[in-house]
């Protein structure tokens, strides 16, 4: 392998049509007639926008190229973990605006630029806001169940799908969470769950129970331990003389230990014991961890080991909760008690402890946060259960829920706008001429309509969520100025391929 670097107006050019290649794809699919990829590595067939992307982004041959695309895929990803329903939208508009924002820099035949990086940041951010505004006049709250079902078929493309979606999350309120997840079954089913969704979690692929989703399921009564010690072999042999040695006298196969951290040296001992005592290691909630700890206690019993307030050492049997569910990824978990009297007297106080915290508080994020854990204790949340007669529409009808899930929350939360790129495009219908936004904006609608039969109409019930675009659009705005104003890439390359992005050069170098 090798060391390559090009700098200038090539650099940015190729980082460009690196984007370029990918967001063309990705355009493609979007709306109720956009096409599916399909990928030789999965052998999955979806018109997801963040599958096609995650597909198409490592094959580019040109290796500075390929850097493009893998710059605008982190940014659009970040995007898509913070609303859901977001990949194509924020594709599309990531190459729009970037195309219009190269009008004011300079090219290979005009030297000098018309605006700096610094003017066309203030351009955007300017135009964004302006746009921001206009959606919020135009956005209407979700007034029925209804509507929310309906803007749940938007993004799932299922009126199953919708319809579970749309009545759960409508009975779970605005801060209720919903997780989509495959099952081999041949039909699609919710299920509503007492417990708590965290951010964090497994420690090891290696305590994977379920290879093809990539999770950690036990569905059967386990004991918990929870703490904010991290947990190294010592740690790990006190837990194994206070705690273990008796769950295995009491016929328990192994214990779910929730800590801050692991050592290296405590997960492979952990794990070379499986067959004796399993050991399932999970990482504690990465954020506001002693507060969302102490709600997990509230949900599976037990006590909550601090390490500011009580030694590992004095760790005892009577310490220990007990879950009813947990289903663990990589970065998430879901976790469920048993529901009985003592379940409902601990959440109840921890609820009201919660709500006195809110009355308290002077920040309106911490008020945000603290209620939606209110939500949590108080409602649970809600499992859809993908399943379809084959497993290839499977895949494609998870893809599709995993959008919706989002997308629904959303929409309940921060009311909607009209959907499929309109309302972005009456917007943009108003604005002055030369406006850096106004062109870029109508990309999806203009892209929905391409791909549509002749006279085709837009729906009026299609809604997208306001927070969604508002998401979308801000953060690529700020995105963008950074991305145009690439001067040089370096990168690892192939030793068969050369700078032009060729595997057998014409120049002979």
């Amino acid at each position: 392998m090798s060391k390559l670097s090009i700098t200038g107006i090539e650099a940015r050019n190729k980082a460009i049509k690196g984007m370029s290649y990918v967001a063309n794809a990705v355009k493609n699919s979007i709306g109720p007639f956009g096409l599916n990829h399909l990928s030789e590595k999965s052998n999955k067939i979806s018109n997801d926008g963040a599958f096609i992307a995650e597909h198409l982004c490592p094959t580019i041959e040109n290796e500075f190229e390929r850097r493009g695309a893998l710059c605008v895929n982190e940014s659009v990803t970040r995007i898509n973990e913070e609303v859901g329903d977001a990949s194509s939208t924020a594709w599309a508009l990531h190459e729009a605006i970037t195309k219009e924002a190269l009008r004011y820099l300079p090219t290979e035949t005009t030297i000098k630029a018309k605006k700096t990086y610094s003017e066309i940041a203030q351009m955007l951010d300017k135009s964004c806001k302006e746009v921001v505004a206009e959606l919020e006049k135009i956005k209407t709250p979700i007034a029925s169940k209804e509507e929310l079902i309906k803007s749940a078929l938007v993004s799932s493309e299922d009126e199953k799908i919708a319809e579970f979606l749309g009545s759960m999350q409508w009975d779970l309120g605005e801060n209720g969470r919903i997780i989509a997840e495959e099952v081999n079954d041949t039909e699609c089913s919710i299920e509503k769950v007492d417990g708590i969704i965290m951010d964090n979690g497994f420690t090891s692929s290696n305590l994977v129970t379920n290879p093809e989703t990539q999770t950690l399921e036990i569905k059967t009564s386990l004991p918990i331990i929870l703490t904010n010690y991290v947990i190294g072999v010592p740690e790990m042999k006190i837990l194994r003389d206070n705690i273990f040695k008796t769950l295995a006298t009491q016929k328990k196969t192994g214990c779910i230990v929730m800590a801050r951290a692991f050592t290296a040296d405590a997960i492979k001992e952990a794990q070379e014991n499986m067959s004796t005592f399993a050991t399932l290691m999970i990482n504690a909630p990465y954020t506001d961890q002693r507060e969302v700890m102490k709600d997990i206690q509230a949900v599976v019993g037990g006590r909550y080991i601090d390490n500011e307030e009580t030694r590992l050492d004095d760790i005892y049997i009577t310490d220990v909760g007990y879950c009813n569910r947990i289903v663990a990824r990589r970065f998430n978990s879901i976790i469920s008690g048993i529901v009985d009297e003592e379940y409902k007297k601990r959440v109840d106080e921890r609820i009201d402890y919660l709500k006195k915290s809110i009355i308290g508080s002077q920040s309106e994020f911490e008020k945000r946060l603290l209620s939606e854990r209110v939500a949590q204790l108080e409602g649970g949340f809600a499992i859809l259960k993908v399943g379809s007669k084959s497993l290839t529409d499977r895949k494609r009808l998870k893809d599709k829920a995993d959008d919706a899930v989002n997308s629904v929350r959303l929409a309940l939360k921060g009311g909607t706008v009209k959907g499929a790129g309109l309302a972005f495009k009456e917007i943009s219908d108003k604005m002055e001429e030369g406006n850096i936004l106004k062109r870029p904006i109508t990309c999806i609608y203009d892209q929905i309509i391409t791909s549509a039969p002749e006279d085709y109409v837009i729906p009026e019930w299609v809604r997208d969520p306001y927070l969604v675009l508002k998401t979308v659009l801000e953060r690529t705005c700020a995105f963008v100025p950074t991305f145009s104003s690439i001067n040089s890439i370096d990168t690892t390359a192939n030793p068969k391929e050369c700078v032009c992005g060729k595997n057998t050069c014409e120049s002979g170098e």
